[in-house]
């Protein structure tokens, strides 16, 4: 069945909520806030359990745009490549007072592109924010200069020289020049379908890696994962996966985790009842990152019970799975002999 997703797309002006792509509102183990912790205006509210946006309270700043790991968060005319394009063409400031909404907009993954797809440095200017009442309690600000902080490091880590600075300074810029480049911008394509943050870099770097890199820091947008031999096979990580990250092979006896396409949710920890899965610290690849290549976390070695003839995964022993040998144990009077009583 398909389903019309302007629907379940609420609008204030140039601003878009895609509500089917928030994994709050699709997922009951997940308990994502970033954007109601980022929002000053507290324009996304509860609705019978949903989140919704409060179009009275909306002022489509955008601020809430970088913290998003889905893209469920849009603005008219704002798009990764209208970023860059203003970078390749010299320009090498970036603020809110000009042709972009709040820098808030851009995410670390995103930023991290820009630093690579321009191959420039840049300077984003924050002396605004200290009067902005986007600002609330300089959690904007702060949650700023930490991405620059992060998508420098993941640049350097990567061998690449262009790195953002902070300015508090005024731009000079005549006021004739910024009609124009107002004018300019009002004239050009604009792309209303948002930039999905993972998309661009991966993107960035598969045109750009020249070698294998594994990187042993850990980043806020990267997810390593692994399974321990707890999992029993039940399948539910990888069904309530939302980005499918998690999948099986061809006679499901390998579960499969493709680095690049995981958004930290935690819904696959969340979900596991045997505790299995975990978001890790060990080194990556990041070319498997960029090509969205996939890793065996565990491979499982499958038998058909003994009692109820179906498949389990076999860790040794008698071959009965876990829920008749637990059924057995539970009401073991009920497999008694007459010979034995």
């Amino acid at each position: 069945m398909n389903i019309d997703r302007t629907l379940y797309i609420d609008r204030v002006g140039a601003f878009s909520f895609d509500r089917l792509s928030c994994l709050r509102n699709e997922y009951a183990n997940n308990e994502c806030s970033l954007c109601l912790e980022q929002c000053a205006q507290r324009a996304f509210v509860f609705q019978e359990g949903k989140l919704r946006l409060d179009a009275g309270a909306c002022t489509q700043c955008g601020a809430c745009i970088g913290v998003c790991p889905t893209g469920a968060l849009s603005l008219y005319g704002f798009s990764y490549d209208v970023v860059l394009e203003k970078l390749k063409r010299g320009e090498t400031h970036l603020t809110c007072k000009h042709t972009l909404p709040c820098l808030g907009a851009l995410s670390v993954p995103t930023l991290s592109a820009l630093l690579i797809d321009s191959a420039k440095p840049f300077t984003c200017h924050l002396l605004e924010c200290e009067t902005c009442p986007i600002n609330a309690q300089n959690v904007v600000k702060e949650t700023m200069i930490k991405r620059f902080e992060e998508a420098n490091t993941f640049v350097s880590s990567l061998g690449y020289a262009s790195q953002i600075a902070v300015s508090y300074a005024p731009i000079i810029q005549s006021s004739r020049r910024a009609f124009f480049e107002r004018f300019k911008a009002s004239r050009e394509p604009r792309n209303e379908a948002p930039s999905e943050p993972l998309g661009v870099l991966k993107r960035a770097l598969k045109a750009s890696l020249q070698n294998t890199i594994t990187l042993d820091k850990p980043f806020s947008f990267i997810h390593p994962h692994t399974i321990d031999q707890a999992c029993d096979n039940c399948k539910e990580c990888v069904q309530f996966c939302p980005s499918h990250a998690l999948s099986y092979n061809g006679d499901q006896t390998k579960i499969l985790f493709q680095l690049g396409k995981c958004v930290g949710c935690g819904i696959c920890e969340a979900i596991c009842k045997k505790e299995a899965i975990h978001t890790s610290k060990n080194s990556f690849d990041i070319v498997m990152f960029a090509y969205d290549r996939a890793e065996v976390l565990i491979e499982h070695r499958l038998e058909v019970c003994l009692t109820c003839k179906c498949a389990f995964s076999y860790k040794g022993g008698k071959k009965v799975c876990e829920r008749c040998a637990s059924f057995e144990k539970e009401h073991s009077d009920l497999f008694t002999l007459a010979s034995d009583i």
